[in-house]
């Protein structure tokens, strides 16, 4: 576990007892039982798969508080750090996965690479600063197949800006994010073979072409982070609407797509809600027969199971241990930052105790982590602990 400088560790700190979850920028300070799991990940999914152009869909089931947020910020730091573009997607009920033009929108608005030490965000912006920087790939790119030919020729237009007018550059970002242009327009600004903008019909395809491009162009891979932050796939009648057989559908070509070469360098994941996976099954059994989990008899941490309840990813399986590794950890860093330790041990043990006796599942780790993260600044404070 790296140690956070005492900065650092306020910080992380204040956003933990606000939410029980740290800043995805610190989540690696709080991480719990995860690193062997990161590990595997690194080297089997990102190394010998995504880096080699492969593509692959893992999702992950928890109920709230389980640590599904906490384990989407791990693996963002870790492709970060990598070097691969990322996009973190909540889902809600403003943000459906029936919605993919919405989705889709978000992904071309929020990916993120850092290029030499400084982040940068969008795709436009991407593709730009790989090219400044001499990183990019343009030969790599016109060898890849066009899933969205007018999207694959707006990003080949994009790697050549020091062509266009600002006029047309201003007109090329808002297409490849996503807006609508006209076509006329589009030509005007002598954009040849930009065409067909982003709608709900073709969401699928921009999506595909943008991802795959992005590895074409030199990056190391992408990864795409699904957040089910509150239930979005829920039946309510007796049989699905429509808009929840499309949803169902469409991740379901997510899922093939990583087996059939339409995705390239890209790994997707999802953290969902329990009842979602049944859900998708309901609404569409060719998807239900893909989403099989294991949730009971499987003892061992089988990590190349696609499909797997989010708590079998840590290495700490019983809740009494994981609250004695919490104590070590946050007892490392009130020495860190300095705090008396008088009565602290003792404090956090009976914390820790109250809370997993009326909590009998797995959503007592962000209840603790925060109850723990404001215990040390009440000792700040000079409060008692």
């Amino acid at each position: 576990m790296l140690k956070p400088t005492e900065y650092e560790l306020w910080n992380a700190l204040e956003t933990m007892a606000q939410y029980g979850v740290p800043d995805p920028q610190a989540v690696h300070f709080m991480d719990i039982g995860s690193r062997s799991y990161l590990e595997y990940f690194e080297r089997e999914i990102l190394d010998e798969l995504i880096k080699l152009g492969g593509a692959t869909c893992r999702i992950f089931e928890g109920a709230y508080g389980a640590g599904k947020t906490h384990l989407l910020h791990l693996l963002r730091g870790l492709a970060l750090r990598r070097g691969m573009a990322v996009a973190s997607i909540d889902l809600s009920q403003e943000l459906k996965l029936e919605d993919w033009r919405q989705i889709t929108i978000t992904i071309l608005e929020t990916l993120e690479v850092k290029i030499d030490g400084a982040t940068v965000r969008s795709l436009p912006n991407i593709i730009l600063d790989l090219q400044k920087t001499g990183r990019i790939q343009t030969e790599e790119l016109q060898r890849e197949a066009q899933a969205h030919p007018g999207f694959y020729n707006a990003m080949l237009w994009a790697t050549k800006k020091e062509q266009l007018s600002e006029q047309a550059w201003n007109t090329l970002q808002i297409f490849l994010l996503g807006g609508k242009v006209n076509v006329t327009e589009l030509r005007r600004q002598g954009l040849t073979g930009v065409k067909a903008p982003l709608t709900q019909r073709n969401a699928e395809l921009v999506l595909k072409t943008a991802l795959g491009g992005l590895y074409r162009l030199g990056l190391p891979g992408v990864m795409l982070l699904f957040d089910e932050n509150e239930k979005t796939l829920t039946l309510t009648r007796n049989a699905p609407t429509q808009k929840q057989r499309v949803a169902a559908n469409l991740m379901r070509r997510l899922i093939d797509g990583c087996t059939t070469g339409l995705l390239v360098g890209t790994v997707s994941i999802f953290a969902v809600l329990p009842d979602f996976l049944d859900a998708c099954a309901t609404a569409y059994p060719a998807l239900g027969q893909r989403l099989q989990m294991v949730r009971d008899g499987l003892k061992t941490p089988a990590w190349r199971i696609p499909v797997l309840p989010v708590t079998l990813i840590n290495e700490i399986r019983s809740q009494e241990q994981f609250v004695e590794e919490a104590i070590n950890v946050f007892l490392q860093y009130a020495q860190i930052l300095q705090l008396s330790a008088e009565g602290l041990e003792e404090t956090l043990r009976n914390t820790g105790e109250t809370i997993i006796e009326h909590n009998v599942g797995s959503g007592y780790k962000r209840e603790l982590m925060k109850a723990f993260a404001s215990k040390l600044f009440l000792v700040q404070k000079g409060d008692t602990a």
